[in-house]
């Protein structure tokens, strides 16, 4: 009996060590321990510190290194690369073996002559077609799912490959992508409607602003005012007019304790299906019960689900309102696991993001991730600003 249980335990310490020195293939958090350094971290999960620095760009000093603070590890099949003075796409593609118009494709990069020092480019690892390979079989050894392998190389189960085709191994990069389409989408519009239309702030001195949409809630408003309160951190907090009956005093609670607070409808409609003068009542119901509680008009609003046209923009100026978005989305609403919305947030922050988080969610785990995100983003010199002081307007009428 005795030998089967040695037995027993030497399999298990064998799988586990085989676990261990297996390659990540999805981004997961670390959380930095005493002593730990980006070198060690990063030799710890067998990548690069620029893949590291690259998935964590809110890092502005990578000597300072706190335990506590998190970090993003990024998939196994992606790299990231700090491009150096004197750097050209050529320079890294044949450092990387990675041709540069996949580099380009990538990094929407436009004009591949135009590269400067800092920019972060996310180069993917590369497979070389060998002889008897089959989609399949490549998939199968490099620990992929086929449907990936076929979609990231723009290829169907019946295309032919040939002896050194190459193929982007596929990598995860969900945050990335989303960066990108928010500032595709929000950048034109911003210029269309400046000074009325705001989707993040101007980088000045490692400022951002933390966000929470669809308060005043009694349990979760006051959850993540307590945090804040601990740690000495201003937010804006954009109510809704059906939350705030019986509510009154959680909305005095964030004025008295020095947040902005903001308009965010009164049903939560999508604004995009309403007439001119069904926006007017969204905006001045809630407008109105905001006034009778604090005595203050606000002058900020977030359109529900973040749907706006135009032609709101237009309304909602002649109401006096300033349409704010935002840079960063935890999707704390729909991920109720930490990790994951930390994974979601963490890679995306730069000096002057808008962070969009909520306080009306049952078992929410946004006051539990609060906590990690204010210490991580405190450690590299960054500082809490209500979003109407990130982007220089007055909150109120």
């Amino acid at each position: 009996m005795a030998v089967a249980k040695k037995i027993i335990l030497c399999i298990i310490c064998i799988i586990t060590t085989n676990l261990w020195t297996l390659p990540v293939y999805a981004e997961q958090v670390h959380r930095v321990a005493p002593g730990e350094t980006l070198s060690s971290i990063a030799s710890r999960y067998g990548i690069s510190i620029d893949s590291l620095l690259g998935n964590n760009q809110y890092i502005v000093n990578p000597d300072l290194i706190f335990p506590g603070q998190v970090l993003i590890i990024p998939d196994a099949n992606m790299q990231a690369y700090v491009v150096k003075p004197g750097d050209t796409l050529s320079k890294i593609s044949q450092q990387f073996q990675v041709p540069i118009p996949i580099l380009a494709d990538i990094n929407n990069i436009a004009d591949i002559n135009l590269l400067y020092a800092g920019q972060i480019l996310v180069v993917p690892k590369i497979y070389t077609v060998k002889a008897g390979d089959t989609l399949s079989n490549i998939a199968q050894e490099l620990g992929v799912n086929l449907t990936d392998l076929l979609v990231e190389n723009n290829l169907d189960p019946q295309s032919y490959i040939y002896v050194g085709q190459t193929l982007i191994v596929p990598f995860r990069s969900t945050q990335r992508e989303e960066l990108v389409a928010i500032e595709n989408e929000l950048a034109p519009v911003a210029a269309r409607f400046p000074g009325t239309f705001f989707y993040k702030g101007q980088p000045n001195g490692l400022r951002v602003a933390l966000t929470f949409d669809d308060g005043p809630d009694r349990i979760e408003t006051n959850a993540m005012l307590d945090v804040l309160k601990r740690y000495q951190v201003p937010a804006t907090f954009f109510l809704l007019g059906r939350n705030m009956p019986g509510n009154g005093d959680v909305v005095e609670r964030i004025v008295a304790e020095g947040h902005t607070v903001a308009n965010h409808s009164t049903t939560h409609p999508d604004l995009r299906r309403l007439t001119a003068e069904q926006v007017q009542n969204e905006m001045l119901t809630l407008e109105n019960q905001i006034y009778e509680i604090t005595g203050l008009r606000t002058a900020l609003m977030r359109p529900p689900y973040g749907f706006v046209t135009d032609e709101n923009i237009r309304q909602l100026q002649d109401l006096g309102y300033k349409i704010i978005k935002w840079t960063v989305d935890t999707n704390d609403w729909r991920d109720m696991d930490i990790d994951k919305v930390l994974i979601n947030t963490m890679p995306n922050i730069r000096d002057g993001s808008i962070i969009l988080m909520h306080d009306y969610l049952s078992q929410s785990v946004t006051k539990e991730v609060l906590p990690e995100i204010i210490h991580s983003l405190r450690s590299q010199g960054y500082t809490f600003v209500t979003v109407d002081e990130l982007l220089g307007i007055s909150p109120y009428k």
